[in-house]
């Protein structure tokens, strides 16, 4: 999903910066609800494919330093759950 293939206040939404904890620390990661939106539509199922495709789109837009990344992984995947449950 392309930014600019949406209407902007949908982009704005979809792509907005949201603050997670990630190893202790707060960080941002801009397009968490975009890589969320894809994952539902693809219907991946099973933690390690979820983890990995969101890993995998949110680097699109963010820096993930390499020693995180299972640190990562963990926290946008716990925040995608919590979404889902919502």
């Amino acid at each position: 999903m392309a930014k600019d293939s949406l209407p902007p206040c949908v982009a704005d939404t979809l792509f907005s910066t949201r603050q997670l904890t990630v190893a202790g620390k707060q960080v941002g990661i801009t397009g968490l609800d975009a890589a969320f939106a894809v994952i539902q539509t693809r219907g991946l199922t099973g933690n390690a494919a979820i983890s990995a495709e969101l890993i995998r789109r949110i680097r699109e837009n963010n820096y993930i330093p390499p020693a995180l990344v299972d640190e990562y992984a963990v926290a946008v995947l716990a925040e995608y759950h919590r979404a889902m449950t919502k």
